[in-house]
């Protein structure tokens, strides 16, 4: 049997009964399979989106090709496939009337085209989903470019508008970008807008990361989870501490799969003069489109301001809040990698990892059952900020490295490296996927920044001993993780 559960962490048990004020409040869905096991969840209707313009000529395309091809193999009975490939135009290769001795031969038969007309195969793509939808069914939307979108729409507003109102009528999308010269931009907003996963992968790591979006695809849960709060009179929500948007007062979460978790913060405000009993109630409900799946209920204590300085602050919700307004920091450092603002870009960085480590030392040794969370759950929290601090200091040693030769061809062309990878990462963090995998990981970006350290040496040997040093430290980060 499956375990499904939401939580209400309060940052403090107490809240004040002599004057106005605010309090955290952290809500957490968790999913789980009660043998630890992934197993299929229900069948799918899956469109897969491939890039075929001339940019994907070589092995990227034919492995793109073999997945496709591989999947299909192992689609059950029930399930329904979708393959579009764009370029200029976009083609329904397969679609789930094709017969399926006929699919494979259609699949092999791809070759690149023209230009990168993204828009196209993504509209596309949708729409053949929506033509197929049903009850039964989860529909997914893998969406893989290597290339910049130089034909039809190419404005982010655009496709995180499309995105959203795929969401909206339970389509998710996950999208693909290979190499240094996909547009992170657009393919980002299409993935965080519906609810799906945005990766930044090397040509060899194509396979993979189809297979671990299939395998997600198979695993889901809730595809549709929304959660709505119930607050007394008195009570009110001061400030979303979080990017979620809400369809009629509900937060619409991104889909849980098996074994997941997702949280999100509010800040309340508590009026005592409207607050009519020594207890606060506070409810939320999950659902699972409109159908209600779980409820939990939390009572706040009133008292004195004594009382409220003297009750234990809840660790769980300092770091969901601290890592919530990281990502505004995260937003200003991917405008700054954009723009070469490095000076802005190093303090910025510094401040963020030094409030990340302080919430990660704070953790160590924490005593999670006093807190009502398992030891998995707490360990997995300071696993997700240590990723996200390892990422950030990465990136400013890089930066701290190229400072003085951002106008160099090489350097200027490693900042969108560094941008496309601190996208990714900013994107994971936001979206809460807690679990860290191994395309999560720095090291494709420290393996570009140590061969551009060579260059750099070689170039400036004046400075050799500077960018030495940093080298040392990259290649140290790189032996131990």
């Amino acid at each position: 049997m499956d375990i499904v559960k939401i939580a209400l962490h309060p940052e403090r048990p107490v809240v004040r009964k002599d004057a106005v004020s605010e309090t955290d409040l952290v809500v957490e869905v968790s999913c789980e399979r009660k043998d630890h096991q992934a197993r299929r969840a229900g069948p799918v209707n899956l469109c897969l989106v491939v890039d075929r313009s001339g940019s994907m000529s070589g092995g990227k395309l034919d492995t793109a090709k073999k997945s496709c091809v591989d999947i299909f193999r192992r689609l059950d009975k029930g399930d329904l496939l979708t393959v579009v490939a764009f370029d200029d135009q976009a083609d329904v290769i397969v679609n789930p009337q094709t017969p399926a001795d006929e699919v494979e031969a259609r699949l092999n038969a791809i070759v690149t085209g023209g230009m990168t007309n993204l828009s196209l195969g993504w509209y596309q793509g949708l729409l053949e989903l929506q033509t197929h939808m049903n009850e039964s069914h989860h529909s997914r939307l893998f969406l893989l470019s290597d290339g910049q979108a130089n034909y039809g729409e190419t404005k982010r507003a655009v496709f995180a508008d499309t995105g959203s109102r795929a969401r909206d009528v339970g389509i998710s999308a996950s999208t693909v970008g290979i190499g240094a010269d996909f547009q992170e931009d657009l393919l980002e907003a299409i993935a965080s807008s519906s609810g799906g996963r945005f990766w930044n992968i090397g040509e060899s790591d194509i396979e993979d990361i189809i297979e671990e979006e299939f395998e997600g695809a198979l695993t889901v849960l809730i595809d549709r989870p929304r959660v709505a709060l119930t607050l007394p009179d008195g009570v009110r929500v001061s400030r979303e501490l979080n990017k979620i948007r809400q369809v009629g007062r509900r937060y619409r979460l991104r889909p849980l799969q098996g074994e997941d978790t997702f949280n999100f913060a509010v800040r309340l405000e508590v009026d005592p003069e409207q607050v009519t009993a020594d207890r606060v109630a506070i409810g939320a409900n999950l659902f699972d489109g409109d159908r209600e799946i779980a409820s939990t209920e939390l009572e706040l204590t009133v008292g004195t301001r004594q009382e409220v300085a003297a009750s234990p602050s809840h660790p769980l919700v300092r770091s969901i809040v601290q890592q919530f307004e990281t990502e505004s920091t995260d937003e200003r450092v991917l405008s700054d990698l954009e723009s070469g603002n490095v000076t802005a870009l190093r303090q910025m960085l510094t401040v963020e990892i030094a409030k990340l480590k302080q919430i990660e030392s704070d953790g160590a040794g924490l005593d999670a059952s006093a807190w009502n969370l398992s030891t998995a759950r707490w360990q997995g929290e300071m696993s997700n900020i240590g990723q996200h601090v390892s990422v950030m200091s990465v990136i400013d040693w890089c930066v701290e490295m190229i400072e003085p030769y951002r106008a160099e061809p090489e350097v200027q062309a490693f900042f969108g490296s560094m941008r496309k990878t601190m996208m990714q990462e900013t994107h994971r963090n936001a979206a809460r996927h807690l679990g860290v995998t191994d395309w999560d990981d720095a090291a494709p970006i420290i393996l570009e920044a140590l061969a551009l350290a060579d260059q750099l040496i070689d170039r400036h040997p004046d400075d050799a001993a500077r960018i030495e040093r940093i080298r040392e430290k990259l290649r140290e980060y790189l032996d131990h993780n």
